[in-house]
């Protein structure tokens, strides 16, 4: 089975966005385009058993640091959860913390760990803090994109791994 690569519905262009403090503006690109298909079961993967934890105290640019420490071919991004269907979205800046934006007021954290399915991460961030993460990509000619479809339904281990396979941009910034 190929792994098929869909995009996300988003709000119309046209919608003019307020921008959150400490936030800054991306623009989704059109959907990737991948010159070889690679399946699953081609994709060797290690387990990672490290095990990362998210509370309100950790600085979004740390997290982000850590995050792709681990998964070198991944990037998270931190949006307000209005920014989900917007096509053009203002993600929180590096320097702030993730309790000075969170919109839920539970002393709750995320933890983060290769086995963890790229949805439930996402979905963890919104649950616990209120918050629009995506977990992200740089293909080799530097375009970025966010996951969906299949990329969704895989552990970050395997996505990491099948990045890496695919020829993404290891360690690519935002």
């Amino acid at each position: 089975m190929a792994i098929k690569k869909t995009k996300k519905t988003a709000a119309k262009p046209t919608e003019k966005a307020t921008k959150p403090k400490g936030t800054k503006s991306v623009t989704k690109t059109a959907k990737p385009k991948v010159s070889k298909t690679i399946k699953p079961a081609e994709v060797k993967t290690t387990s990672s058993s490290t095990e990362m934890r998210v509370s309100g105290k950790k600085m979004i640019g740390t997290l982000q640091k850590e995050f792709m420490a681990k998964f070198p071919y991944l990037r998270l991004r931190i949006f307000p959860y209005s920014e989900k269907n917007k096509s053009t979205k203002t993600s929180y800046s590096k320097d702030v913390k993730i309790g000075d934006v969170r919109k839920k007021d539970s002393a709750g954290e995320v933890s983060i760990n290769g086995r963890k399915l790229v949805k439930n991460l996402e979905s963890d961030f919104e649950k616990v803090f209120g918050l629009y993460a995506q977990v992200c990509f740089t293909l080799e000619d530097g375009k970025k994109h966010y996951t969906s479809g299949d990329f969704d339904e895989m552990s970050l281990t395997q996505l990491n791994a099948y990045g890496e396979k695919a020829g993404w941009q290891k360690g690519a910034t935002d």
